[in-house]
């Protein structure tokens, strides 16, 4: 029930917090071409950046999920899932949101294999990341007026 909505304000808004504050190191690092990653400065910088701000992503969406009482994903893949469910997200944000698991997960585990251009890859993302945090800010707003 819409009513019985319970955010973690304190932990929601420091995952807005830290999202900010990813995007905004990510902007500053300048990164507009596989090129700037060629700098092992650039590459390194922008790997724990980007795998951070997928990090507070997910604990965004798992905070959403459990809030709404939606399930607690079992999985960072199922937490978009349940989104969509739903009809929090729609489904290509929704296909784009599972497509970040799998560049967390490289950068997670198979972080010596990570060529630039799949990172690169990973910052031409950032347009729907923005979007999807959009949503669920607008989502807690809406609800905390009821």
């Amino acid at each position: 029930m819409e009513n019985d909505i319970l955010y973690d304000e304190e932990r929601i808004g420091t995952i807005f917090s830290d999202i900010q504050r990813y995007l905004k190191d990510f902007e500053d690092l300048g990164i507009h071409s596989v090129h700037d990653l060629h700098d092992k400065r650039n590459f390194y910088a922008s790997s724990m950046v980007l795998f951070s701000l997928l990090n507070r992503l997910f604990d965004l969406g798992s905070e959403m999920a459990i809030a709404h009482n939606l399930g607690i994903p079992g999985t960072y893949r199922e937490i978009f899932v349940l989104l969509r469910k739903n009809g929090f997200i729609e489904d290509d944000l929704a296909h784009e949101m599972i497509g970040l698991v799998t560049y967390r997960n490289l950068l997670s585990h198979e972080y010596h294999g990570i060529s630039e251009e799949t990172l690169f890859n990973l910052t031409k993302k950032i347009a729907s990341i923005r979007q999807f945090v959009v949503i669920m800010k607008d989502m807690i707003q809406h609800n905390q007026k009821k």
